[in-house]
């Protein structure tokens, strides 16, 4: 399979590509299929300096991002590099075996990956208007980067003309990190992507794109952006028209900045940093004193203990407002939000065996092991109700690892979209509901369909894919985009256990949901649900 990144491919492309924003010019070059590129940072006189194409202000640490300005001007150089990507711990587990290249890109660690990496199809600038795709890449909120191999964009944009963008945003600890007192609000990385959402409305027209025809595609990150979306205030529109949620989304409303405080000690202990001192804010925001590889590396070592060291998004009101969360859904609110906010319709989905890749997320030997983990996402009681569900204690250590594996996948993906879809049905909100039981074989971990091995498709990646892989995938994006056009004209998927499957054997067609009683018995375990 092919390892090409993006930067090296344009460094042998002499085609050059200018556009003229409000920012001012943006110069990139044609990948080798003619699809415009514009990325990373600009290459001068043969030197390379770091800002990117930024859709903010450099961040403070452990602060909101900040628009650029009226006045701010883009730098009038290519932009072709993958200079860098956020800074991040390096256990992920998930990742065991990829090249950290071809998960982070080429570049260098920062505190500041605000930028976005954008390709058009091969007839811009003479045409444009196209539909556009917005990617946010997945790593659990802790890892990863839009420089990504999975996500690199040149081929799809190019074979269904599209524009897609795929933006950065702030990880692990400096995304979200959370507390009451000090107050440090959190949700840092969601709100970088909903500021990336808005300069994509206001810019992507100067790259060929339909700013009223905007799709944002991820996993966790997107049902975050939904919620924000469905409150905002009266006459505001949503800076996008569609969501497509892969194999992820909220379970139960998140923890509070009190009940998140406890992790803030825990980080700042880790530092030998007094978590009570009246300056600590100021102390952890001076990058001299505290480099971010001091933070990173105590959260690689365990320095803060299993239950704290992943970081996740806060319950707080300026971003996800003040009704908790789950409730808001389940009322119909949720829906009714979002139509008035002008989004017209949802596609969620799962892998068959999403379990596989969660069973690495984190070292297992125990079922002890496994509750401190599970309790990295959940608050403790949620956990122990799971547990109980679950009804199985294994002590074998390969059946330890795969009950975590299946208990962490159930309730990061198998559950949540289930209850994403039935709450949006039950309030006549359109939804396609989509069951993966085929990934191209090369990519599959031991054989399994779990989670990530679907991203070929959904990128088409014609490097990865082979054979009748290829117009394969090309029929599985041409009948997502149907039904989604169905559902835009009040056709959609509306029976809650009726999905869009591509099978086992490479079929795409409706079927009934078999695996919804089975996971559905985990709701129990939530609040509201029981």
């Amino acid at each position: 399979m092919s390892r090409v990144h993006l930067q090296e491919e344009l460094a042998r492309s002499t085609a050059r590509v200018v556009t003229e924003t409000r920012f001012g010019a943006v110069q990139g070059r044609r990948a080798a299929n003619g699809a415009a590129v514009f990325l990373g940072a600009f290459r001068c006189s043969g030197l390379i300096s770091h800002p990117e194409v930024p859709y903010a202000l450099p961040p403070v640490r452990f602060q909101d991002p900040v628009p650029l300005p009226a006045s701010y001007r883009y730098q009038d150089k290519e932009y072709i590099l993958e200079s860098k990507y956020a800074v991040q711990p390096n256990n992920d587990g998930q990742a065991a075996g990829v090249p950290y290249e071809d998960k982070v890109g080429l570049g260098q660690p920062s505190e500041d990956p605000l930028f976005v990496n954008i390709v058009s199809p091969p007839s811009f600038p003479a045409q444009g208007d196209f539909p556009v795709k917005v990617y946010i890449h997945g790593g659990f909120l802790q890892f990863g980067s839009p420089h990504g191999l999975s996500g690199q964009a040149q081929f799809v944009a190019a074979e269904r003309s599209e524009v897609w963008v795929n933006i950065g945003y702030r990880l692990s600890a400096f995304g979200f990190l959370a507390s009451d007192q000090p107050k440090v609000d959190g949700n840092f990385g969601f709100k970088d992507q909903w500021l990336a959402l808005l300069w994509i409305r206001d810019n992507i027209k100067a790259f060929g794109g339909d700013p009223d025809n905007v799709t944002v595609t991820g996993a966790h990150s997107v049902h975050q952006l939904l919620h924000h979306a469905s409150r905002l205030a009266q006459g505001e529109k949503a800076p996008f028209r569609t969501a497509i949620l892969q194999s992820n989304a909220i379970v139960t409303t998140p923890k509070t900045p009190g009940e998140l405080r406890p992790q803030f000690e825990a980080l700042c202990r880790a530092l030998l940093l007094d978590p009570a001192s009246p300056d600590i804010l100021d102390i952890l925001r001076d990058t001299r004193r505290v480099p971010w590889s001091a933070i990173t590396h105590a959260i690689e070592t365990d320095a803060l203990g299993t239950i704290h060291g992943t970081f996740r998004g806060a319950w707080e009101p300026s971003w996800i407002g003040d009704t908790d969360t789950m409730s808001w859904q389940r009322s119909g609110d949720f829906a009714r939000g979002l139509k008035a906010h002008g989004i017209e319709a949802i596609v969620v989905g799962d892998l068959t065996e999403e379990w596989y890749i969660y069973s690495l997320s984190h070292p297992v030997s125990s079922m002890g092991d496994i509750i401190v983990n599970l309790e990295r996402y959940y608050r403790e009681d949620v956990v122990h109700k799971m547990i109980d569900l679950y009804g199985k204690t294994p002590t074998d250590p390969d059946e330890v690892k795969e009950v975590f594996g299946r208990l962490l996948a159930e309730g990061q993906v198998h559950l949540p979209v289930r209850l994403l879809a039935r709450d949006l049905i039950n309030a006549g909100f359109p939804v396609v509901r989509y069951e993966i039981a085929w990934t191209p074989e090369q990519v599959r971990p031991f054989g399994y369909v779990t989670h990530g091995t679907d991203r070929s498709l959904w990128a088409l990646r014609l490097p990865v894919l082979e054979g009748d892989q290829v117009n394969l995938a090309r029929r599985w994006l041409d009948t997502i985009d149907e039904y989604v056009k169905r559902a835009q004209e009040g056709r959609p998927l509306q029976e809650v256990k009726k999905v869009l499957a591509l099978t086992a054997e490479k079929g795409i067609k409706e079927k009934e949901d078999t695996l919804w009683d089975g996971y559905m018995v985990l709701r129990k375990a939530l609040p509201g649900e029981d």
